[in-house]
């Protein structure tokens, strides 16, 4: 490897080119950038798989998308019992299934109400004088409790 000190004591080397070689500050080191009309892979597939292919099904013809058409054709195999697809189906139901669920379970959550905000409403609209807003089947929102169980704030009440 060749060495070169400048003025400076600058030790030319692996990753470290001569200073008069180096990009000028403001330089790109791509200075044309990516052309206007290209597009990455990911974008390409998609614009593909979208793309509507004419598809015989039996003696019907109908017009449908290249991943539709994909999709159907791996079903198609894994019920004739071709394992590989088979395979790649419980993959992708996995995969799927996994996103709906978390997302089930976070709407579900989200949907939940919590007992101690019940009692926080019921001491506001008490000490308001008012009266709990009326759900959609026009019933003030209550909950339901055993008589013989009481709680803390059930007391006051």
């Amino acid at each position: 490897m060749s060495r070169h000190d400048d003025d400076d004591g600058y030790e030319v080397g692996y990753g470290k080119p001569p200073k008069a070689s180096r990009f000028k500050k403001g330089q790109s080191g791509n200075p044309k950038g990516r052309p206007k009309g290209a597009r990455g892979f990911r974008a390409s597939l998609i614009r593909e798989l979208e793309a509507p292919i004419v598809v015989r099904d039996g003696n019907r013809v109908t017009r449908i998308s290249k991943g539709e058409a994909a999709a159907k054709r791996l079903l198609e195999l894994a019920l004739k019992g071709d394992m590989a697809a088979l395979k790649s189906l419980l993959a992708l139901d996995n995969d799927l299934m996994s996103g709906r669920a978390s997302g089930d379970a976070a709407q579900a959550e989200s949907a939940e109400v919590d007992q101690v905000d019940l009692d926080i409403l019921r001491h506001f609209f008490a000490l308001s004088g008012s009266h709990p807003p009326e759900d959609a089947d026009g019933k003030a929102d209550r909950q339901q409790t055993d008589p013989d169980v009481r709680g803390e704030d059930d007391s006051d009440a």
